[in-house]
């Protein structure tokens, strides 16, 4: 069963693994990168939030991520 504390747990560790830049990824790394996404997808209940960010100096775009595991709705 899963629990809030998991999916804080998941979050972390998420955030670490995306610290590594892209091209520093192996396809193994990459795949557990994705693993963790899939189990907070799956598991966390989303609270999911609107954000406005800027893309550039003359652009901005909307976003929604979840306020618990910060998994994007719209990956």
């Amino acid at each position: 069963m899963e629990t809030q504390y998991d999916i804080e747990i998941m979050t972390q560790v998420t955030g670490m693994l995306q610290s590594l830049p892209r091209e520093g990824r192996s396809r193994d790394y990459t795949k557990i990168l994705e693993l963790v996404d899939a189990y907070l997808l799956k598991h966390c209940k989303h609270v999911f939030v609107t954000d406005y960010i800027e893309v550039d100096a003359e652009r901005g775009q909307n976003i929604q991520y979840c306020e618990k595991c910060y998994v994007s709705s719209n990956p």
